[in-house]
């Protein structure tokens, strides 16, 4: 599954953690054991398992009622007189094992559990349950769902689409809704004649009978249950094959044009996951469906992916942004294909498993079919936003304890189990080589090819491949929260060759820890402007290590490939600084995120980082750019309001003012996606931080898109619209409003509404704030409301709170179910400068059930540090931009 990193979601770069109360030494035993059906966690008997399901059902988008029947062949590995498994919703009748009657059926919705007593007990051996149910399609992304959208040609439409993961295939057919209990599984679905219908596998039989048709799908693999799809609506495609697999594009009747690009992709796609995984993608078919609306991300359903079309259409109106978030979701959802649907993971507390390594290879192939696009430099966003979860007290491992499937959805967690086990995992495969890696990778695929896992299947693979004991080296990273802050003291002897002591603390957000903690780290140690990266295995406090010569620059992280911080002493530093310019971009970055985290951990001032940023120059990187920017406008969101604001806004354009001006407003012949994203990128915050130049031309821009669209192209819009929202008055507003309220698609409304929220005088606010629950948002852009609360928050943060805490459940609706923890963990980190904290805890409190509470301690943390550090930056950057005045006066 894919969790689209919406504005919430990326103001704090943290999700939907479990628990955090746990013991590393449990997790770590845990990990060490190798896959075992009978002594997997789960709340289901393992004495009684399903093998294949054969289910029929009719689907009434209009009354929201199944009507359905199931025959599932069971194997009873010992006598027993009890069936149980996983319903919600559901209504069961005409009960019969082997078809004779049962002695009672039993459903709890509350347990979502389903107990079968037979008359008498069951022998071992093969027996068929047969049944038929009545139950509901929802309203909410969850099980079988109806999503209302609006047709191209302003009509309205329905469609039926399914979400299931992580235990809601229950809402649509009672089954074993776990993930160990694989089966296969044969759908057959009555509709009104005039939708098409999808499914994992292709259409064996399709028969009309008068206004209704059933569709009758072949049997799939052995699968989970979470992996069965069902799709129907008013629906058209566009088609392919690669290597004998058939690949279709599936969207709204009239919208298929738009997903000749993601075609293309899958093509490539599939084509080298076929050849890196060293198994052929096994169905005949893979579908991707656009779904309207309806949940914010991309599921990976075995043979049928589903996404909101947001990320799987690119039209007229998308932005370079909006393909490469297409190619990289595609590319993270087919990798489940084989991490997550070939081979699943055992059990909840493994999630990692699927998320991590979908992660990890979606990032790997995006770099390798669109170099131009610096992959995994811009992934570097990603690994910063999970070192800023992970470096909370309160943070998790990224195995975590999950004790019945009910918690289960607590585990999608982006910056722990998607972001930090994807860089994690690029560590690995760095330290061990590629070509090792990938081997152990294939070595896992074909020995547990339609079965189940856990980490330690995965590392005997890379074990083997590698002669290592990659185990030892990776539990160290899965099995504790937090990562380490490695500490590099420099010795040179009298030739002016250095060696470097090590010593590693868990670094805090607000320091280092003293409780012990240990990781066993794969340095890529570079000395020198050109030199090779040297893998290192960092064990032990106190491990002396060549590292060239005292006067070269030394990265402990070349290439920011590792996922810990390096400290370095000041004449390391400061030599490191002197040669910045001169630096690997990689090396450049991972400087700057390290020196960045240090000061704001209070390690290190603030000018040894500003130092760093004016060395920058005008080089054009747009990842070191990137995080330059957002800890210059961290610092200005800090100052706001205050005497010191003015100054420092001066100062901060004068870092990036030499870059805009050597980059220009309109894009060169040959340049790179990432320089017209860096040039946009430094002119916005120029606009933002009152560049009257900058905000003259914005303006001049503006007039002429407003008189003819056409002068402006999609990826130039949101730069120009943007500084005019920010500068607006009353007669700007009211233009801006117009263009969005003409927006030709969802893609072009998300943008010029965004737009809106960003007003500053208070009046215009209370305009744009009316916005946001109005009908001028349809419902299949549900969940941009939440988006332009957000947007809103950043000038207006009472205001975004008091809209937000008005609305809270309409705005959720289209996230659930992860609305509570969104609250919980989310609220307090974005709102913490809306309200006083102890009334912000309150109402989270009271608004989220009582075993959030690790959850809330998460987000009242990240809120705390934010008002400490909001503290801090305000005297130091006062502090810095006084000094620097002094001296030029």
């Amino acid at each position: 599954m894919r969790m689209r990193m919406f504005p919430l979601c990326a103001a704090v770069a943290a999700a939907f953690p479990l628990h955090a109360a746990f013991a590393a030494a449990d997790q770590a035993t845990a990990a060490s054991s190798p896959y075992s059906f009978a002594t997997t966690p789960g709340r289901l008997p393992k004495n009684v398992v399903p093998l294949d399901y054969t289910i029929a059902l009719s689907a009434d988008a209009k009354t929201h009622k199944i009507a359905g029947s199931e025959s599932i062949v069971l194997n009873f590995t010992e006598a027993a007189d009890k069936i149980q498994f996983n319903s919600l919703n559901e209504k069961l009748s005409k009960v019969m094992l082997d078809g004779k009657p049962v002695k009672s059926v039993v459903s709890d919705d509350k347990l979502q559990l389903t107990t079968v007593m037979l008359k008498q007990a069951a022998q071992p051996g093969r027996h068929t349950l047969s049944f038929a149910y009545t139950g509901k399609i929802e309203v909410e992304p969850r099980g079988l769902f109806a999503q209302e959208y609006v047709k191209p040609d302003g009509g309205k439409g329905v469609l039926l689409s399914t979400q299931f993961e992580a235990t809601d295939a229950r809402r649509m057919f009672p089954c074993w809704d776990e993930p160990a209990f694989r089966a296969t599984y044969q759908l057959s679905v009555t509709t009104p004649a005039a939708l098409t219908s999808y499914s994992n596998t292709p259409v064996t039989k399709r028969d009309v009978h008068g206004a209704s048709a059933t569709t009758a799908f072949a049997r799939t693999p052995k699968m989970s249950s979470y992996l069965v799809e069902f799709s129907a609506g008013d629906l058209a495609h566009v088609d392919g094959e690669s290597a004998g697999t058939k690949l279709s594009v599936v969207t709204i009747k009239g919208q298929e044009q738009g997903g000749l690009e993601a075609l293309a992709n899958a093509k490539q796609i599939l084509a080298d996951y076929n050849d890196y995984f060293g198994v052929a993608f096994p169905l005949p078919k893979l579908d991707s469906i656009a779904v309207p609306g309806g949940f914010s991300g991309a599921m990976e359903n075995w043979g049928a992916i589903t996404y909101n079309d947001q990320i799987l259409l690119v039209t007229p109106s998308s932005t370079m942004g909006d393909r490469q978030e297409v190619f990289s979701v595609q590319a993270h959802e087919m990798a489940h294909q084989w991490f997550g649907d070939l081979v699943t993971m055992g059990w909840w507390d493994e999630l990692w498993l699927n998320e991590s390594f979908a992660s990890w290879r979606a990032a790997k192939e995006t770099d390798l079919r669109h170099p131009d696009w610096h992959w995994w430099e811009s992934e570097d966003a990603s690994k910063e936003n999970a070192m800023r979860a992970d470096a909370r007290s309160t943070s998790h491992a990224i195995l975590q304890h999950v004790t019945d499937e009910l918690e289960a959805t607590n585990a999608f967690d982006p910056s722990i189990t998607y972001d930090k086990g994807q860089a994690v995992l690029r560590m690995l495969e760095a330290y061990l080589g590629p070509d090792t890696f990938r081997d152990g990778i294939r070595r896992y695929m074909k020995a547990h090819a339609y079965s189940n896992t856990t980490s330690a299947d995965l590392w005997s693979a890379l074990g083997a491949a590698s002669g290592r004991d990659v185990g030892a080296i990776a539990t160290t990273w899965t099995a504790q929260p937090g990562f380490p802050l490695v500490s590099a003291k420099a010795s040179c002897d009298a030739a002016g060759k250095r060696t470097v002591t090590l010593s590693q603390q868990r670094f805090l957000l607000q320091g280092t820890s003293s409780t012990p903690a240990h990781w066993s780290i794969p340095l890529q140690i570079r000395s020198g402007v050109n030199g090779s990266r040297q893998a290192v295995l960092f064990t032990d406090d106190g491990q002396v290590v060549d590292a060239g010569r005292c006067d070269e620059p030394l990265n402990l992280n070349a290439d920011a490939i590792g996922y810990y911080r390096v400290a370095y002493d000041d004449a390391t530093l400061a030599t490191n600084t002197k040669a910045f310019g001169t630096l690997a971009s990689g090396d450049r970055i991972a400087l700057l995120d390290d020196q960045w985290a240090l000061v704001e951990a209070g390690l290190q001032k603030l000018p040894s980082y500003l130092a760093l940023a004016s060395a920058m120059g005008t080089d054009q990187n747009l990842r070191a750019w990137q995080q330059i920017t957002a800890a210059l406008g961290s610092i200005e969101t800090d100052e706001r309001g205050t005497p010191g604001h003015d100054a420092y806004t001066t100062y901060a354009r004068s870092i990036i003012k030499p870059l805009a001006t050597q980059l220009g407003w309109d894009a060169k012949s040959g340049e790179t996606p990432g320089i017209q994203h860096l040039c946009r990128t430094v002119i916005e915050d120029l606009g933002a931080w009152g560049d009257q130049e900058v905000i003259a031309e914005a303006r001049k821009r503006f007039a002429g898109f407003v008189a003819d669209r056409k002068t402006l192209s999609p990826d130039d819009q949101s730069v120009v619209l943007n500084i005019v929202a920010r500068n607006a008055n009353d007669a700007d507003f009211e233009q801006l409003h117009a263009i969005a309220k003409s927006a030709k698609n969802e893609t072009e409304l998300r943008r010029y509404y965004w737009a809106l929220m960003l007003v500053r005088p208070m009046p215009l606010a209370d305009k744009a704030a009316a916005i946001v629950m109005s009908s001028e948002i349809p419902q299949q852009a549900g969940t941009l409301r939440l988006d332009l609360v957000m947007g809103l928050h950043d000038e207006h943060p009472e205001m975004s709170w008091s809209l937000f805490t008005r609305n809270v459940d309409a705005l959720l609706e289209p996230f659930q179910p992860n609305g509570p923890f969104m609250v919980a963990q989310y609220g307090p980190a974005i709102f913490w400068n809306s309200v006083p904290l102890d009334q912000l805890e309150t109402w989270v409190k009271a608004h989220v059930p009582a075993e959030m509470a690790p959850q809330i301690a998460r987000g009242m943390e990240t809120a705390r540090f934010r008002l400490a550090e909001k503290t801090m930056l305000d005297k130091a950057a006062d502090s810095f931009v006084g000094a620097q005045s002094a001296r030029m006066n």
